[in-house]
């Protein structure tokens, strides 16, 4: 009788652990506390063709598509109906935030050749890794700020960069009376 009551216990225990296992109902609350305490890890997302303000200077009116193709990329958008038109979008983001704004460029073509190109504003390479680095320094988990650890790499301040000085384009010493040449 003793094991029989037992028996019957185990049974219920265990139909009643296999009933809520298969439980498929996790609502939102669930979801994101779990979420706090297990991070999923979301990769930084490069969308486009980052184009820097170097590579935007190179363009000139007149070049071909390939001149550009080489400088700047292949086009994120080239349409079948806009066969004129390459439009270039870049967007950087971390844990699903955007960092930063998206930033366009658009270059018109006359047949082979660049006849109007225009864009945002658009940072240097530094520029930008200032930006990405100065994101990654802010954005930290409480944990993170608890235990001291995610600290962003101490970068230091940039040099200034040097001022070219334009060089006469004459290098010789001037010459005075006394040093003359005679030829014979």
């Amino acid at each position: 009788m003793h094991f029989a009551r037992l028996g019957l216990t185990l049974a219920m225990f265990g139909g009643l652990i296999a009933i809520s296992g298969c439980t498929t109902s996790v609502d939102e609350t669930q979801r994101a506390w779990m979420n706090q305490i297990f991070r999923p890890y979301v990769p930084d997302v490069v969308q486009g063709n980052f184009i820097s303000s170097e590579q935007y200077s190179k363009l000139q009116l007149g070049m071909s598509r390939e001149q550009v193709r080489q400088i700047l990329g292949t086009p994120l958008l080239a349409d079948y109906f806009h066969v004129n038109r390459w439009d270039y979008i870049f967007e950087f983001k971390r844990a699903g935030q955007t960092l930063g704004k998206e930033r366009r460029v658009t270059i018109f073509f006359e047949g082979d050749k660049v006849t109007k190109f225009d864009g945002d504003a658009l940072p240097t390479e530094v520029e930008l890794v200032a930006e990405i680095d100065n994101y990654a320094k802010q954005k930290r988990s409480f944990w993170q700020i608890i235990t001291g650890t995610g600290k962003g790499p101490v970068t230091p301040k940039l040099q200034q960069p040097e001022l070219l000085v334009p060089s006469p384009t004459d290098n010789a010493p001037p010459v005075t009376s006394s040093q003359t040449v005679t030829t014979k």
